[in-house]
């Protein structure tokens, strides 16, 4: 009897054991699959980012040195910030792991940044197409700030989507395990 007892003893306390490290592995593989799925995500955002905005800051740059075409350039920005719109309110629906939420509202704010700069360069370019002679220099400014606030929160995003993309899920106990 007391052998009995014994091993139904073990065998509770070895399902317990199993139990815990069934709960903890399906913790693991929980935050796996979230930061996975966030990793995805910025990482669409990084490239449709970067076809935006690669082609158009080089368009705005031949146009800085009077080698462009500043009408169809003009028409080319509605679309682009349409599609950064667009990115941005799909960066605000991120669902990123909770340590992660930083970058994810970096990557918003730069999305906003660069459709700020969009906004500046519709006016250097309306500035420039309006052809009155002291605005020249207006338009100019406007088309190189532009040009620099896009290419800096293009920079900026892609370095949160490189670092985003080497993280690894830790094996520690978190919050959430408890």
């Amino acid at each position: 009897m007391l052998w009995t007892l014994l091993w139904v003893a073990l065998l509770v306390a070895l399902a317990v054991l199993a139990w815990m490290v069934v709960r903890r592995m399906m913790a693991l593989a929980g935050r796996t699959r979230s930061l996975e799925r966030f990793q995805r995500d910025v990482a669409v955002i990084d490239l449709r980012m970067a076809a935006v905005i690669g082609p158009m800051v080089g368009r705005l740059d031949d146009l800085r040195r009077l080698a462009g075409d500043p009408e169809a350039t003009s028409g080319e920005l509605l679309p682009a910030m349409t599609t950064l719109e667009e990115l941005a309110a799909v960066a605000r629906g991120l669902r990123p792991p909770v340590p992660l939420a930083s970058r994810a509202g970096t990557i918003v704010g730069e999305l906003e940044r660069a459709v700020r700069a969009l906004d500046l360069l519709d006016h250097g370019l309306r500035t420039a197409l309006e052809g009155r002679r002291d605005s020249g220099a207006e338009a100019q400014v406007s088309l190189k700030r532009g040009t620099l606030n896009l290419r800096h929160a293009r920079d900026a995003v892609a370095r949160v989507a490189r670092e985003i993309a080497i993280l690894r899920p830790a094996f520690s106990d978190g919050p959430d395990d408890a």
